[in-house]
């Protein structure tokens, strides 16, 4: 990725938080099912509540900015 796209915004804060988000739901889940144990609770709803909140702050900057043109 150029940092063209960067600059545009096509790699914001938002976007990053939630993939980041996704892997470790991904990770918790992996980890779930090679253990056999059943997913932790906690860890589970603290990711989560993060990709809803990060998922919540993109809709809203995507809102904004078409506000703004």
């Amino acid at each position: 990725m150029t940092s063209k796209h960067l600059q545009r915004g096509a790699l914001n804060g938002g976007v990053i938080a939630m993939l980041i988000g996704a892997m470790a739901l991904g990770a918790l889940l992996i980890y779930s099912a090679a253990s056999g144990y059943e997913l932790p609770f906690w860890p589970a709803m603290a990711v989560i509540a993060v990709n809803v909140v990060a998922a919540g702050r993109l809709v809203w900057t995507v809102i904004q900015a078409k506000k703004r043109r």
